[in-house]
C-alpha cells in the first residue's frame, strides 16, 4: 500500500514536470521566470523525494535512485537560484539548470520504459544537451533580442 501511494505521487509529479519543463526552460530563455518555474521546482522536488521514498522501500534494488535524485534536484535548484539572482549570465544558468533537470526526468522515463542499456541511459542527454546548450548560449549572447516582441 505505501509503495503504491509513493509510486502514484512519483508518477503524477513526473508527468507535471514533463509538461512544465519545456515551458519553464523557454521562459528562462526569455528571462521570464516566475510562478511556472516555482511549479516546476515543486514537481521535480516531489519526483526526487518520492524516488528517495521508493528507494527506502527497496534499498537493495533501488539504491541508485539516491544519487540520481540528488543530482536532479541540484539541477533544478541551479535554475531556481539563477532565476532569483538576476546576475550577469543568470538566464543561461537557469536554462542549463531547468533543462538539465528536464533531461534527467526523460532519462528516468526512457530507462523505466525501454530497459537499462547504455543507450537508454545516454540517449536523453545526447538529444537534449545540444538543445539546452543552444538556448543557454543564445540567452547569454543576445540579451537585447530576448525580450523583443514580448
Amino acid at each position: 500500500m505505501t509503495h503504491d501511494v509513493v509510486l502514484a505521487v512519483h508518477v503524477a509529479a513526473g508527468v507535471l514536470g514533463v509538461v512544465l519543463g519545456p515551458l519553464v526552460v523557454w521562459r528562462a530563455y526569455r528571462r521570464r521566470v516566475g510562478r511556472l518555474a516555482a511549479g516546476y521546482h515543486g514537481a521535480v522536488a516531489a519526483v526526487c523525494i518520492s524516488a528517495l521514498g521508493l528507494a527506502a522501500l527497496d534499498v537493495a534494488r533501488l539504491w541508485w535512485l539516491l544519487p540520481i535524485s540528488l543530482g536532479t534536484y541540484a539541477l533544478v535548484l541551479r535554475g531556481v537560484l539563477a532565476g532569483r539572482g538576476h546576475r550577469p549570465g543568470w538566464a543561461a544558468s537557469a536554462v542549463r539548470g531547468y533543462g538539465g533537470a528536464y533531461i534527467a526526468l526523460w532519462t528516468a522515463i526512457v530507462v523505466v520504459s525501454a530497459g537499462t542499456s547504455v543507450l537508454t541511459w545516454l540517449l536523453p542527454a545526447i538529444l537534449g544537451t545540444p538543445v539546452v546548450e543552444l538556448l543557454a548560449a543564445r540567452a547569454h549572447r543576445e540579451p537585447a533580442m530576448i525580450n523583443a516582441g514580448d
